[in-house]
């Protein structure tokens, strides 16, 4: 139930040996890599580490040539490979897929008879022949024409029909490439629609690209992403080191990570005074999902208090207490608990938690999905239920809120002055309304409230000056009393008159708070009376519609667990976060962050 403990760590080796440094730490997430830009200082000699990004570039590549030809693959990491080799094996890969696009493009422009007589055309041998001395044409031409090809039956060339229909014949003609120009001007004359063709006659549109390509691609990705690494990265006298901070009950595995080639050595965190350590929150199994909320609010700083204990016990209790039904807890529960088995996530184990707190508290108040018949025999031999409904209870009810939030506010104070007396910051655990000075007026307060609504009066003088007098002076004069502890001159440094009215002012705010923070838990009460109001609606339309009881019990069941659920989190946050988190509670912490 802590921040976890962090230990500095460099490690440092020659510049050739960098990215062999960065693959052994690149996947664990234990570490949290800070930029070299932080690290290096002023005068110690360092500088960021600059090398431009090969694999990234080559990454891209592969993703751009899979996106546009259309192709999954899965990158493996089997083995290294050369710069050479990488550009080898991409190129052509790049030539195989413009060659592919080329003929799917063809493809797609063609008429229906310009197939038909393009796949006729493939029984042909004629791949690679432009390369050599002979030239070959394909196109459409009238039935008319073709018919006149016969007078020149004595030049020297080849010619095939290939298909035909009512209008015109297609066909391929092949001659010696010398003698192309001729034939070129020959058949234009007698009306050749020439079809231009891909090099490649495949027509097979799908991809055999090169075996290594799914190997490079693994390969280039993993080397791409040690280059992120590249700005966590600083040199010092021709040797580059990383620097971050690890848990400390990590510290002996990440050290197992490294050759004999790289140097590590691991600080306290405080040894560099220019970065604030990262925080990685360490709670039990059940406290573990609410730390949602507390990064929501803002991470503690490193070394400080986690109030995630805290949080996760009075957030299920304000909840519990403001949505008592067993009934509706086990829905709630279980919506958290097959949440999270489809897909895992801190939400769901909140909601789980919240619906077991729940039911708790609907087995007090004796609410099975509004009905507060059904538990009656099992509860009252225990004194139970608690009758929320029954007007005599309604002022008890009211009370016992506010009580719980009179609790939970000196609670508040009283962590605020423990945690402020660690950090040695007197000023705060002494002398302002959530410091000492604030616990005993408030409480006194509060106490002589219930004695006098009790019959028992503990105000006389002497309490009065003790408890009440005394914590507002010392609220008020909270600078100079500082100033006298620090040993410092006692006026405030604006002077007395402006001091004075500021204080004032500031006091006045103070009782008001301390008035309407009270008065915010009257809430509570409001919305454990509006949750049995509400079901109680639900059981009276039951009883009026007869045989559509059951859809009119399930439907108002459904409303009230997930509208008033959802007001009941709000609010039960809402009371956390202004009325109990603000007394104590800075964040301020920077998260713990692993590269991946």
């Amino acid at each position: 139930m802590a921040i976890e403990k962090m230990r500095f760590v460099t490690v440092s080796t020659r510049p050739d040996g960098v990215l062999q440094m960065i693959r052994s730490i690149k996947d664990y997430t234990r570490f949290h890599p800070e930029l070299s830009s932080s690290v290096i200082t002023e005068g110690d000699g360092g500088e960021a580490y600059s090398s431009p990004h090969i694999y990234e570039n080559y990454y891209n590549r592969i993703l751009s040539l899979l996106k546009e030809s259309e192709v999954v693959l899965e990158p493996k990491v089997t083995q290294d490979y050369s710069i050479e080799e990488i550009e080898t094996v991409i190129s052509q890969s790049e030539k195989i897929a413009d060659t592919h696009q080329e003929m799917h493009d063809f493809m797609k422009q063609m008429h229906k008879d310009d197939i038909i007589a393009f796949e006729k055309l493939q029984e042909y041998p004629l791949d690679g022949i432009h390369d050599g001395l002979i030239s070959f044409n394909f196109g459409r031409m009238p039935i008319s024409s073709r018919d006149k090809i016969t007078q020149y039956a004595d030049e020297k060339f080849v010619f095939t029909e290939l298909h035909r229909n009512k209008h015109d014949a297609w066909v391929i003609y092949v001659c010696l490439k010398k003698d192309e120009q001729f034939f070129v001007d020959l058949f234009e004359s007698l009306s050749f629609d020439l079809i231009p063709i891909p090099k490649s006659l495949d027509a097979d549109i799908h991809y055999t690209f090169d075996d290594r390509l799914q190997n490079i691609y693994g390969f280039v990705e993993m080397m791409s992403e040690c280059e992120d690494y590249y700005k966590y990265i600083a040199v010092y006298n021709e040797q580059v080191v990383l620097s971050g901070f690890v848990t400390e009950d990590c510290i002996q595995d990440f050290k197992e990570k490294f050759t004999a080639g790289e140097a590590i050595h691991d600080f306290p965190p405080e040894v560099q005074k220019q970065l604030l350590p990262p925080t990685s929150l360490k709670n039990p199994k059940f406290f573990k999902p609410f730390q949602l909320f507390i990064e929501m609010y803002g991470l503690p700083k490193y070394g400080e208090y986690d109030p995630t204990p805290f949080f996760a016990i009075t957030y299920c209790l304000l909840f519990g207490m403001m949505f008592g039904d067993l009934g509706q807890g086990m829905v709630i529960a279980l919506v958290g608990y097959i949440w999270n088995k489809k897909c895992s996530g801190d939400l769901a184990k909140i909601i789980f938690r919240l619906g077991i707190f729940s039911m708790i508290f609907g087995v007090i108040y004796g609410s099975f999905f509004g009905n507060e018949e059904i538990l009656k025999p099992f509860l009252e031999p225990f004194g139970l239920p608690i009758h929320v409904t029954s007007p005599e209870f309604t002022m008890n009810l009211l009370i016992s809120a506010v009580a719980v939030g009179v609790f939970l506010i000196l609670s508040g104070m009283l962590t605020n002055i423990i945690i402020s007396l660690r950090r040695k910051r007197y000023e705060r655990a002494l002398f302002t309304q959530n410091g000492l000075a604030g616990f005993i007026f408030y409480g006194f307060l509060m106490l002589s409230i219930v004695g006098l609504a009790s019959g028992n009066n503990i105000l006389n003088p002497i309490t009065i000056v003790c408890f009440l007098v005394v914590p507002f002076l010392m609220m008020f004069f909270k600078e100079p009393l500082t100033h006298l502890l620090e040993k410092r001159e006692l006026a405030p440094e604006e002077g007395w008159g402006g001091y004075i009215l500021e204080s004032v002012f500031e006091l006045l705010e103070v009782l008001l708070g301390f008035v309407s923070n009270t008065m915010s838990f009257m809430r509570v009460g409001g919305f454990i009376l509006s949750h049995a109001g509400m079901m109680t609606v639900v059981m009276t339309l039951q009883q009026m519609t007869g045989n559509a009881s059951p859809i009119v019990f399930i439907l108002g069941n459904v409303l009230v667990i997930g509208l008033e659920g959802l007001l009941v989190g709000i609010q039960a946050l809402r009371l956390q976060y202004y009325e109990i988190f603000s007394r104590f509670y800075d964040g301020g912490g920077k998260p713990f962050k692993a590269v991946k």
